[in-house]
């Protein structure tokens, strides 16, 4: 079977019915693959499947036909190839994340829930804030350090400087512009939008200690994202 149809006969299966807190106005997700394009038109009702690039997309995946595959299969998760650099994703992660069971469903793993927290932060500050235009400008003058753990032994270190994200496992060197902890369950909330980090700080999900107006910044980008 060629991947355009395995990609007709995926989306094709969804029920939506079974898709929680799907738009009103629906969703349309953009897929790339080699020299090839699709567009999924999500909606309460069906799902279409298009075989050209439509305007105005909630989300457009640009990867190759090879990783495309692995995904499909089982053999990658979507966290993995955006790390290897074999994937990349405009628009909010959790417009996908809704999608999560019908996928499991499919032996298809995204790998927000069973990747390390330093891989998914790595993979969504480094895969995809650094390629995306209007997240770039808006550090274009912001330095600083951010610690993030989940109370189970995983804490990583963004660095922000230059421009540019990146991502270290383990603590930062010196002592971080601001740290914030959560247990892993939180995290897994707030990368399938249920929750953002400002409101589980404020209902004591979260800590954050330093500068919380730094960090009030790094709040406004995940929000981009998630």
């Amino acid at each position: 079977m060629s991947l355009k149809n395995k990609l007709h006969e995926l989306f094709e299966s969804i029920d939506v019915r079974y898709i929680e807190d799907l738009p009103k106005k629906g969703l349309k997700i953009g897929i790339s693959f080699g020299n090839n394009y699709i567009t999924i038109i999500l909606d309460k009702s069906k799902i279409n499947v298009v075989e050209n690039k439509l305007d105005n997309l909630d989300n457009e995946i640009i990867t190759d036909e090879e990783s495309l595959n692995h995904l499909l299969e089982g053999k990658l998760s979507l966290i993995d190839l955006i790390i290897r650099g074999k994937l990349y994703i405009s628009g909010k992660l959790s417009n996908l994340l809704k999608l999560v069971d019908v996928f499991r469903a499919k032996s298809i793993n995204l790998g927000f829930e069973g990747s390390s927290l330093y891989n998914v932060l790595k993979a969504v500050f480094e895969g995809i804030c650094n390629k995306n235009e209007e997240i770039l400008r808006q550090i274009k003058n912001f330095n600083a350090t951010f610690q993030f753990s989940d109370f189970e032994g995983s804490t990583c270190c963004l660095i922000i400087n230059e421009g540019k994200f990146v991502v270290k496992d383990g603590k930062c060197e010196g002592k971080p512009t601001a740290s914030i902890s959560a247990k892993r369950e939180v995290w897994n909330k707030i990368f399938n939008g249920e929750e953002s980090v400002g409101t589980v700080a404020m209902n004591g999900e979260a800590k954050i200690e330093g500068n919380l107006i730094q960090a009030f910044k790094l709040k406004t980008i995940i929000d981009k994202i998630f």
